[in-house]
């Protein structure tokens, strides 16, 4: 009995070491979750990127990369992504990003349940699965699969946008002779502009119209737009660019000299000049009743306090507004 029992010893020693050497022999695929970042911020939701890559050590592609993942914010389940991304080729090191998107409506009762926190724990959860060729499976493993879990700080935001403290300046009579060649041409433009801003109930015209095409003269506008939080996080607004249409017609876009922050609103000073001879009868007849439909989109970048990176953050929106 004892010769049996050193005999069975030996031969499940000797079978251990045989795999041990076989599992030393075959080549290990490797997985590596690179980061969890922000990748954009925009009215209606926060776009995360998940950057994972998988490293092919056979000869032989792989015809899946299974990703089954969930998303939590403040430990609370947001959202479950199972997707499959794609095949990995032999002997190569793929990349596998991803796009999570986090939308505000979703987000909303998670604000509420945190109104006065800034900043939100996000965690992506889960496991990476790839097949296993079948010249490589070992005691009928068929697949791998590797865990993981990243987190990081998102910043609570729901941010807005409006127009206030619109106008448009009335050129000085130095400025409109200026841009004259004669006279004449001086009080053309006075009594067109009188019309537009004035006040004056002038029928609605347009530059070319008026003989004022060629005139070289631009006329000065000055507003804010104010960018409010209604969430918790601070707002930080940087290089910002913009683009605004009155009325669906082209109107101004650049990049402001001025940017107020402080706190959860940042108020962008905009002082522009448009030609006056772009004016046609749409634009004209938008400033001369002081009221618009407006299309504003830009983008700029938003800076956080306590998170490091300068954050994507894309605008759009559409509405209507009025001034004095």
């Amino acid at each position: 009995m004892s010769r049996l029992l050193v005999s069975l010893a030996f031969l499940f020693s000797f079978q251990c070491s045989v795999l041990g050497v076989l599992q030393d022999k075959i080549p290990t695929p490797e997985f590596s979750f690179e980061s969890l970042h922000i990748k954009q911020i925009t009215f209606t939701d926060i776009t995360l990127g998940v950057e994972t890559s998988f490293t092919n050590p056979y000869p032989v592609s792989l015809p899946s990369s299974l990703l089954d993942m969930d998303i939590k914010i403040e430990g609370m389940k947001l959202s479950h992504i199972k997707t499959d991304l794609g095949v990995i080729e032999g002997k190569k090191t793929k990349s596998l990003p991803l796009d999570v998107k986090l939308k505000y409506t979703d987000l909303l009762q998670l604000y509420k349940k945190f109104p006065t926190k800034p900043l939100l724990e996000v965690s992506a959860e889960g496991n990476m699965k790839v097949p296993i060729p079948k010249q490589w499976q070992l005691l009928g493993k068929d697949s791998l699969t590797f865990p993981f879990i990243q987190k990081r700080e998102i910043p609570a935001v729901l941010p807005d946008v409006e127009i206030r403290n619109f106008k448009i300046l009335m050129p000085s009579e130095s400025e409109i002779l200026s841009v004259s060649n004669t006279e004449s041409l001086a009080g053309t433009t006075t009594n067109f502009l009188k019309g537009l801003l004035g006040g004056s109930k002038t029928p609605v015209t347009s530059a070319a119209k008026a003989g004022l095409a060629g005139l070289n003269l631009n006329l000065k506008t000055e507003f804010d737009f104010v960018f409010t939080n209604q969430a918790a996080s601070a707002l930080g607004l940087t290089d910002l660019k913009y683009n605004l249409q009155l009325a669906g017609e082209n109107f101004l876009n650049g990049t402001p000299k001025e940017i107020v922050n402080g706190g959860k609103e940042s108020t962008v000073k905009v002082e522009n000049q448009f030609p006056l001879a772009s004016i046609g009868t749409s634009l004209y007849k938008t400033i001369q009743s002081k009221e618009a439909l407006y299309q504003l989109q830009g983008d700029s970048g938003l800076k956080v306090p306590n998170l490091l990176e300068n954050i994507p953050f894309s605008y759009e929106k559409k509405g209507k507004f009025q001034w004095q």
